[in-house]
């Protein structure tokens, strides 16, 4: 297959995916611009879109295209193998965020946004992740409650945490990739993680995935340190 096949097919696995876990959304979030113009991070097709799907127990926001085939994919055999950087990224929210002009306002979406932003300009996030499990990080610009941020002005969040609805991986046609729950940190958590280090990561993660809500976001969860 050539690259417009690949991507195609990509396309579709997604799609179905999404839509055997919830309502998937016709609409996508992208932008009239795309931001690698301005010198921001390329995605691997140079297409950023992001997709919402709303399930009984609230909607999930992810990206959409961090796993398409390289643009470059009919000429570059180094880039045959790979669905972009082999994940996409999603948030899970326990409420349903509403109509499309909230979803795109919303904390949420600013998160998961950043998060993918990361992510495409880091094409080995993906063995960073299988190679420590939890990846903790920090995140710019996003729309969190003051309390959230830390001094710096900067949001925490933990990558790939098991969900109880979204499965860990999904086949597209070039590799396995991987779906990285983003998870929001509280900023005691962050600054647990930042003083103690690797051992203090995961055990924030057992804790979070002890939670009845394992996996979701919510600014009303109480620290678990």
């Amino acid at each position: 297959m050539n690259y417009e096949e690949h991507f195609n097919q990509s396309a579709e696995l997604r799609s179905k995916h999404w839509k055997s876990i919830g309502n998937l959304h016709s609409d996508v979030i992208t932008h009239l611009i795309n931001p690698s113009f301005m010198g921001g991070p390329e995605w691997p097709s140079t297409r950023q879109a992001f997709v919402m799907i709303d399930t009984p127990s609230g909607t999930i926001l992810s990206s959409d295209g961090l796993s398409d085939p390289y643009n470059d994919f009919d000429t570059n055999p180094d880039n045959q193998g790979y669905n972009g950087v082999g994940c996409e990224f999603y948030i899970e929210c326990n409420e349903n965020l509403g109509s499309f002009d909230q979803i795109k306002s919303s904390w949420q979406f600013s998160v998961v946004y950043q998060a993918a932003q990361l992510a495409a300009g880091n094409p080995n996030i993906a063995s960073i992740i299988e190679e420590h499990t939890y990846v903790s990080t920090e995140l710019y610009h996003c729309t969190v409650p003051d309390s959230f941020l830390n001094e710096h002005g900067r949001v925490g969040v933990l990558l790939g945490l098991h969900s109880k609805q979204v499965p860990a991986e999904l086949e597209l046609s070039l590799e396995t990739i991987r779906l990285v729950n983003v998870t929001l940190l509280t900023p005691e958590e962050l600054a647990y993680i930042t003083e103690k280090g690797s051992e203090a990561r995961m055990e924030i993660a057992r804790k979070l995935e002890a939670l009845p809500d394992a996996g979701k976001s919510f600014l009303e969860r109480k620290s678990v340190v």
